[in-house]
């Protein structure tokens, strides 16, 4: 945990430096008896003042209310919502507090109600004095502040923290702890005939305890950045895992016998029969999370133990991504543009599930859509919402397929086209065909290289003298996790490992040690790896029926393909991931 300095830096560069490491009350202590003198500029002012926005910009939103004017510098990316919540405490003359490895203390965090913590973004933080201090995100609601010396007998001393520190902060605090209490007030259903049996399990599902309990696993799991949540049951206990970063972590358990109502409620909100329990269903809802919409496909499966549960989680605020967030570097960025600006021919990303594909193609779509073209995508299943995009769902029940709608589209007069996958051969030929008769063609594939695409298509049907017309880009991509920026220590790395990627004994790599904030794994947040290979003449030449991968891959790398596995060393030596993330996702 670390304070921030709020003195007003002179250079936009210095903004949000934290100093003065917490390691005891010292630091909070000189903040609550010393506070910061309060700032009456206005926020338009004060940002264009220190050059954090242009005149432009500040004056769009000078005659806004505030609220919607930090609405909008966010929607607009003008400045990260980090900084801005710096300069909002510095305007209010409040100290900022960083929550990264904050331990807390059970007594202190006890003084405040889960749900009254989760209502109003905040975390008692320490007692100094007669004093509680309290990180939270808006320091200027006064029913908080009012409540928060109701709840705890003290006079209450408020910090600024990051809307995203408080919520992992309570998440880990609360989660367990109200997991259990909720679980005490859910009954046990009777033993009794079906019918009886089924209309208790309705009740108990809508009782407070139970639906606070499915709420407060789905507000934790968004929070903690997960993809997906799963529910296994076992003898005794039911455990809950979060998927982030691609890899499984164990959160917690509870008892099994309030397995029943939870299940119950997860199949009402996703509109499943709660009555069938011997077969797989699928089913989907939607939850309010901090004001955005966010998806959720539900699966249950019947085991030994009882009926299995997986919800993939479809965030599309935190999904979505500018080309500027996606990792490219400045050349292969140049490239990308350009192939995504053609006006015509087939873009394929490929890499296996869950390697970022749909985020890359939304990223390309986000950026086409300011040229004023007609966009259609068909998907299967439309992860994200695109404002100003027509977006299809394919009904394989009822037979409308990727290549079904695909003779539809080309009559709605697109101008871009995103196929969600090329599965088989008909949709391969269909993808060609539009992309020959004058438009633009995205779509993915699953091949481990960019190379292996091109003979990946000649193996599906497809003739050279297609290809070499349609295609104009492939762009290989894998996802390697970022090593944890509270817990970086030097890497130790197995010898093997540097003999299969060609590095020196002598080169130093770092890897995340293992923290709270990071749940112990030593990384946080992933980042694209990819290799891009773009259709060039010589290319083209070579594209035949028996032609090699490897032979595709040598001309391309020497027309300056840079293969993934390097650019991923790449991103190793500048400490931003692991050799060993780069070993797991190597080609070769």
């Amino acid at each position: 945990m670390k304070i921030v300095s709020n003195r007003l830096p002179p250079i936009k560069a210095e903004l949000g430096s934290p100093v003065n490491p917490v390691k005891d009350l010292t630091a909070i202590t000189r903040r609550v008896n010393h506070p910061v003198q309060h700032s009456t500029t206005a926020l338009a002012e004060m940002l264009h003042g220190h050059g954090l926005i242009n005149k432009a910009q500040a004056d769009s939103i000078n005659a806004l209310p505030e609220d919607q004017a930090i609405q909008k510098i966010l929607e607009k990316n003008w400045i990260s919502s980090r900084d801005l919540t710096l300069w909002q405490a510095y305007r209010m003359g409040v100290a900022v507090i960083e929550l990264r490895g904050f331990r807390g203390s059970a007594h202190i965090v006890q003084l405040i109600p889960g749900d009254f913590a989760r209502k109003f973004s905040l975390v008692p933080v320490a007692i100094v004095g007669e004093r509680l201090v309290v990180a939270m995100t808006d320091p200027t609601n006064h029913e908080a502040l009012h409540y928060l010396e109701f709840y705890s007998g003290h006079t209450i001393e408020l910090m600024v923290a990051h809307q995203e520190e408080i919520e992992f902060t309570i998440a880990r605090f609360y989660g367990e702890a109200d997991d259990a209490a909720l679980i005490k007030n859910i009954g046990e259903k009777p033993a009794s005939k079906a019918t009886q049996e089924q209309q208790e399990l309705e009740r108990l599902s809508q009782t407070k305890p139970t639906v606070r309990l499915v709420h407060n696993i789905l507000s934790d799991a968004i929070v903690n950045r997960a993809s997906d949540i799963h529910l296994r049951p076992q003898e005794e206990q039911v455990n809950i895992y979060f998927r982030i970063d691609g890899q499984l972590i164990k959160m917690r358990s509870f008892e099994k016998h309030a397995f029943s109502p939870v299940l119950c409620r997860i199949k009402i909100i996703a509109g499943m029969d709660i009555a069938e329990r011997r077969l797989p269903q699928d089913g989907r809802a939607k939850v309010v999370s901090n004001g955005h919409e966010v998806d959720l496909r539900i699966s249950v499966i019947p085991s030994v133990n009882g009926e299995s549960v997986v919800i993939r989680i479809l965030d599309t605020q935190a999904g979505l991504r500018s080309l500027k967030e996606l990792g490219f570097n400045e050349e292969d960025n140049q490239r990308f543009r350009n192939l995504i600006e053609h006006n015509h021919g087939l873009l394929l990303v490929t890499g296996p599930t869950g390697s970022g594909k749909s985020t890359t193609l939304y990223a390309a779509l986000n950026t086409i859509k300011k040229r004023g073209v007609n966009i259609i995508t068909v998907e299967d299943p439309v992860e994200y919402r695109l404002e100003g995009v027509t977006q299809i769902q394919v009904q394989p029940q009822i037979e409308y397929n990727f290549s079904r709608a695909l003779r539809h589209i080309l009559r709605h007069d697109p101008d871009v086209i995103m196929v969600g996958e090329v599965r088989d051969t008909e949709t391969a030929k269909m993808a060609v065909e539009s992309a020959l008769t004058g438009h633009l063609v995205m779509s993915t594939l699953h091949t481990n290289d960019a190379a292996s695409t091109i003979t990946r298509l000649l193996e599906i049907g497809l003739a050279p003298y297609m290809i070499n017309a349609s295609v104009i880009g492939v762009l290989a991509q894998r996802l390697v996790r970022r090593n944890c920026p509270n817990c970086g220590k030097t890497e130790n790395i197995d010898p093997y490992i540097r003999k299969t990627l060609g590095i020196n004994d002598d080169e130093i790599f770092t890897r995340g040690e293992g923290c709270e904030y990071c749940h112990q794994t030593g990384y946080r947040g992933r980042v694209a790896v990819y290799e891009l290979l773009s259709m060039s003449p010589q290319i083209k030449a070579i594209i035949r029926d028996g032609v090699h991968a490897e032979k595709i891959e040598s001309l391309a790398i020497k027309e300056g393909m840079i293969p993934l596995t390097q650019q991923a060393i790449s991103l190793a030596r500048t400490g931003i991931t692991s050799l060993e993330e780069v070993y797991r996702v190597r080609l070769g």
